[in-house]
């Protein structure tokens, strides 16, 4: 029976990856996820089925720029250079082990992108699509650690006109496809979200840039990773993540940001209500590759004290999660102590539904009895050295 269950599992699970190889393959879709993540990295944990969460991303760059003087000679005004986006996530718990995500972005800064495509706004509303299925909640255990394991299909639709953006990560013309593996540690299993959790993300970008009747492995393509460590408490998540990217085939020449990177980003988020939630951050460029590429296409346009890419970034999110026809949120309740009775309730709810529905859920309460055994025999020795140590007294 067990081996049928896990037959059926594959079986869906490879149909739903050739499903999206056949849609398209649009790219970069890492960013603005939403749903159960970071800035960048993201979770293999999912929302419960039926649960609606709505995320509104920012994220902005600024430089002040000196006069000076251009290549020809002439005098080059000085000004400001700026990089800002805008964006609406909606990510919908499936089932247990499906989420599906969607992402507009409401705006986004062009600078001289918009000069070299000449075209005449700054600003480019709407800019592209994303959507996402992301397959997770699978759990691992290793001896006495708990992880869960995951893959995220993102994909990238090129709704805006321009679509290789100054001070933005690289794009190209076509649609492209990136995969992640995604995979957690969790210090607590059963209350993952209120103890220190250790995320990992390893990915594949091909951009599909390589032209018609070409094959996609001669596109540009890139290797894509994160790593991000949180740490929860009662209302605020302190949060330390840092992601980046090599190119493992570089892209054709006369194009923006064809440099290898790695960004660091510590960030906090404000718990203002039960499903309500503030997240600020900044990214940090800890380095980049060598763009000669990026230079000369500045040099060519007369801005030659452009940055090549933006050596920070402000970040900020607030997401809700409201009730829907499948799913009741206390969306506006106080945020209560992580063991309260409703929680506790809730998560016991789900444990049992894993228990009933899948044999894995019993070799998981298994190992959880364990670990409780061992941990009230260490509380209860600790209490008789105390009581010992009263006596002595």
């Amino acid at each position: 029976m067990r081996t049928r269950v896990w037959g059926f599992r594959l079986v869906l699970l490879m149909t739903i990856i050739i499903t999206i190889l056949a849609t398209g393959l649009p790219a970069w879709g890492t960013q603005l996820s939403g749903g159960r993540g970071l800035t960048m990295v993201q979770f293999p944990t999912l929302l419960d089925p039926g649960c609606l969460g709505i995320t509104l991303h920012s994220r902005a760059f600024v430089k002040s720029i000196p006069a000076g003087i251009g290549l020809s000679g002439q005098a080059v005004p000085g000004g400001t250079v700026s990089d800002g986006t805008g964006a609406v996530s909606f990510n919908f718990g499936f089932s247990r082990h499906v989420e599906f995500g969607f992402t507009q972005v409401l705006y986004q800064d062009l600078n001289v992108s918009a000069q070299r495509n000449k075209y005449i706004a700054l600003e480019q509303i709407p800019d592209d699509s994303y959507l996402r299925v992301k397959m997770g909640n699978y759990p691992l255990t290793i001896g006495n650690a708990y992880f869960k394991v995951g893959l995220l299909n993102q994909l990238r639709y090129r709704t805006g006109l321009i679509h290789n953006v100054y001070l933005e990560p690289y794009s190209g013309d076509g649609i492209g496809w990136e995969v992640d593996f995604l995979a957690s540690w969790f210090a607590n299993p059963l209350y993952e979200n209120n103890a220190l959790a250790m995320h990992l993300n390893l990915g594949y970008l091909n951009h599909n840039d390589a032209g018609h009747d070409t094959s996609v492995f001669r596109a540009a393509q890139e290797f894509v990773y994160g790593l991000a460590a949180v740490m929860p408490t009662r209302h605020f998540d302190f949060s330390l993540e840092t992601h980046g990217s090599f190119f493992l085939r570089e892209p054709r020449i006369n194009s923006f940001s064809q440099m290898d990177y790695q960004w660091v980003t510590p960030a906090v988020r404000y718990k203002m209500f039960y499903g309500m939630s503030a997240l600020v951050g900044v990214d940090v460029l800890l380095w980049k590759g060598e763009d000669k590429n990026t230079r000369a296409l500045l040099d060519a346009m007369s801005q030659p004290e452009y940055p090549t890419f933006p050596g920070w970034r402000i970040n900020g999110s607030i997401s809700i999660s409201p009730s829907t026809t499948f799913y009741r949120e206390p969306t506006f309740s106080n945020v209560t102590d992580p063991l309260s009775t409703r929680k506790l309730l809730r998560e016991r709810k789900s444990l049992f539904e894993w228990v009933v529905d899948d044999q894995q859920g019993v070799e998981y309460i298994d190992v959880e009895l364990e670990k409780i055994k061992a941990e009230r025999k260490k509380a209860e020795q600790e209490l008789e050295n105390l009581k010992q140590q009263m006596g002595n007294r």
